[in-house]
């Protein structure tokens, strides 16, 4: 199987490639602005801003995993424009002459906007969504255009150099900070190192067909729960507090996920987080 990964030097990137390779029969192409450094006789890394322009790319490539674009950062409208809309008609366009048997999109819940309900499904309705969450979803239906397409609808992804109330929890919790939080239900992240599983988990499927997934964790426990473990692990001497005004939270549902692959566990994924921290 040949693979091209676009936004090959992020973290999800890296890891989705360096999963990849461990099968020798696969081969994978990478495309980023800035090199990943990832040095295998299966990979070949091609410099390119898919922002600009479309990539020429002479070989078979049997899947495209669609990773580049700007995560939610709070940076100007044209930053996701260009980022998230402008690289994927780009990609897009790319996929008439590829022909890949599938593009696999990395996208985000934020296409969900204001999420009025206890438990965030497929179906949920689109309300007022960030303009972040606008540029996702145009991205999605871009693709969806041209060629088949699997929608990851992903929640927080965790994992060194990543972003979200799980790293953030991480960074003040070394440092021994106050942690000041509402006591709610969560499954709302995934460690990276799943999705190029539950992406060989599709490649092995002859029969599917486009369509969109939600991401989490494969169980609920509560906010509280998830600091207690993450400050065991990481030693932390941090002060909890819980906030007496609760705010709203929802949980999101995999129902449709688990008909293909079953995430790992709140608090597996937080092992595997912590893990990583202690080799750096």
């Amino acid at each position: 199987m040949k693979f091209l990964i676009t936004g090959s030097s992020s973290y999800v990137g890296k890891s989705t490639i360096n999963h990849l390779l461990k099968n020798k029969n696969f081969k994978v192409v990478g495309t980023s602005r800035t090199n990943p450094k990832i040095i295998n006789d299966n990979f070949k890394w091609i410099k390119h801003d898919l922002s600009k322009k479309q990539l020429k790319i002479n070989k078979k490539i049997d899947y495209v995993v669609h990773i580049a674009g700007e995560a939610w950062m709070g940076k100007k409208t044209k930053d996701y424009v260009m980022s998230n809309v402008m690289t994927t008609l780009h990609l897009s366009e790319m996929t008439k002459t590829l022909k890949p048997k599938a593009v696999f999109y990395i996208s985000s819940r934020d296409v969900y906007g204001d999420v009025k309900t206890n438990i965030l499904v497929e179906n949920n309705p689109i309300i007022n969504p960030i303009i972040y969450g606008h540029t996702k979803y145009l991205a999605e239906n871009l693709l969806i255009e041209n060629c088949k397409t699997i929608i990851l609808r992903c929640p927080s992804i965790i994992g060194l150099g990543t972003h979200g109330w799980i790293a953030e929890l991480v960074k003040k919790l070394k440092r021994n900070k106050k942690i000041i939080f509402n006591n709610a239900k969560f499954n709302n992240f995934i460690h990276a190192s799943e999705i190029p599983k539950i992406i060989l988990k599709f490649c092995k499927k002859s029969n599917f067909k486009t369509d969109h997934y939600l991401l989490g964790c494969s169980n609920k426990i509560m906010s509280k729960k998830i600091i207690e473990i993450l400050k065991k692990n990481l030693n932390s001497k941090s002060k909890v507090y819980n906030k007496k005004k609760k705010n709203f939270f929802y949980t999101i549902s995999i129902k449709k996920l688990l008909k293909i692959y079953k995430p790992l566990t709140v608090e597996k994924s937080l092992e595997v987080y912590c893990n990583e921290i202690k080799k750096l």
